[in-house]
């Protein structure tokens, strides 16, 4: 099975910083631009194996590139605006990336009881 999700990528001061907002909880971090690309796309694919092992929904890819930029936006606004000032020390992000990422997952086997 084929899936295809967006995902944030952030460079920070001294890493990068990824997520999959149509998978919630799925989120990574690397030294370099190379390693990112290669490690949300294992998380991911961990994630949703994760998920199908103990027999949860697997999310479904409904996100496009701009509904991850708005997702992303609404999510820094909301932040800033329920953290008071004094704990809102938060490292600075130097760019923003929105992306796609497709994984493959092996099919769902059934197990019969024989």
């Amino acid at each position: 099975m084929k899936l295809t999700y967006a995902v944030v990528i952030e460079r920070m001061p001294n890493n990068y910083a990824a997520y999959a907002p149509d998978v919630p909880g799925c989120v990574s971090t690397a030294q370099t631009w190379d390693e990112i690309l290669a490690m949300i796309h294992e998380a991911l694919i961990a994630h949703i194996e994760f998920l199908i092992e103990d027999g949860d929904p697997v999310p479904e890819p409904t996100m496009s590139i701009d509904d991850a930029i708005s997702h992303h936006s609404k999510a820094l606004a909301e932040f800033d605006a329920e953290v008071p000032a004094e704990f809102a020390e938060a490292p600075t992000t130097i760019s923003t990336t929105f992306s796609s990422v497709e994984i493959e997952i092996p099919a769902l086997q059934t197990v019969s009881a024989g």
